[in-house]
């Protein structure tokens, strides 16, 4: 190898040197994006997997037992509440109309 004239051809070297090891190091940092690209894609594909097979089924029966809770206030309300309130509904009517017509009976017996 001959030896280096100038500066100027020193310079030339080391430009062209420092763009191959920048273009070397540019495909090796692309060649692990795609790897790492990949074993994430990978990772996501797992995790929705095991959501599929555990958590989905788990939320179903919570749902199931919701629509039971459901349907059992209902049946509750409609055999035993229902007519719990309209008992205590006519009592409270009657009482309200005795104490209006008590309260009749007691003005036309003041005049």
């Amino acid at each position: 190898m001959p030896m280096l004239v100038s500066l100027a051809e020193a310079r030339d070297v080391v430009v062209i040197v420092y763009g191959i090891i920048g273009i070397l190091f540019f495909l090796i940092a692309l060649i692990v994006l795609v790897v790492v690209g990949f074993a994430a894609k990978g990772l996501i594909q797992t995790a929705r997997g095991l959501l599929d097979e555990s958590v989905k089924p788990a939320i179903d029966s919570v749902k199931d037992a919701a629509e039971t809770v459901r349907g059992s206030t209902e049946f509750v309300a409609r055999t035993a509440v229902a007519p719990v309130v309209r008992v205590y509904g006519a009592a409270a009517g009657v009482r309200k109309g005795l104490s209006v017509l008590a309260g009749l009976t007691g003005r036309s017996k003041a005049k």
